[in-house]
């Protein structure tokens, strides 16, 4: 289907990275989750729960889970958190008395058939099962802007550039482009696509609030 428009706001959001396990569809919603917010702790009342990924996001679950969890246990593949995460923040869940990091491990399989039951893990020790009644996957997201290559400028991870990122070499207009005007005149980005942006809701909320309003200038400007 083709839809035509004098303006446009990319606002695709991003993709959570998979970690293609065996039990990962099965049990995608029914245990094991993709990030979390900051009201999904309390849903984990005195329950078990994993925690995979080792980067400040993965920090900030534990911490706000082990307020309810019973226990949190961090997964991570490193062989430890000073490299992938801030030092208050790994300084903080060293001294949480229920949470326990295992390093140097890999994930191998979500176990379970109608809901999520625990994990099968490879370490040094040996490949083991541990127990647990909920898994929550940190290990980045990455934009699905392929479709726009050759068309919108976009870093070398994929996000899209707009404003002052622009190499304008490519820019058409005789006016600066606007802050989140992408190099092609009316095409506008926000939220997480956009390179650089601070993954949060309500700095998303902000952006898009914000490129509206850039659209109906842009509207103006052309006399549409």
């Amino acid at each position: 289907q083709e839809v035509s428009a004098r303006a446009v706001i990319l606002a695709m959001g991003v993709f959570w990275r998979r970690l293609d396990i065996p039990g990962e569809g099965r049990l995608n919603g029914r245990g094991v989750y993709y990030g979390a917010g900051t009201s999904e702790g309390a849903t984990c009342e005195e329950e078990d729960v994993f925690i995979i990924g080792g980067a400040n996001s993965a920090g900030q679950a534990a911490m706000e889970f082990s307020r309810h969890a019973r226990k949190v246990t961090m997964l991570i593949r490193g062989g430890g958190l000073a490299v992938s995460m801030s030092k208050y923040l790994a300084d903080r869940i060293e001294a949480a008395p229920n949470i326990e990091v295992v390093c140097r491990t890999q994930v191998h399989e979500f176990l379970g058939e109608s809901h999520f039951e625990g994990v099968r893990v490879e370490g040094p020790s040996g490949e083991r099962v541990l127990d647990g009644q909920g898994c929550f996957i940190f290990i980045g997201a990455e934009p699905q802007t392929d479709w726009l290559e050759g068309i919108v400028q976009r870093d070398p991870r994929g996000y899209i550039l707009a404003g002052t990122q622009l190499d304008r070499t490519e820019w058409t207009k005789k006016r600066d482009p606007m802050i989140y005007e992408t190099n092609v005149p009316g095409v506008f980005v926000a939220g997480d696509v956009r390179s650089d942006s601070v993954k949060r809701v309500a700095s998303s909320v902000g952006q898009g609030s914000i490129a509206v309003q850039l659209v109906h200038e842009y509207l103006k400007e052309v006399g549409a």
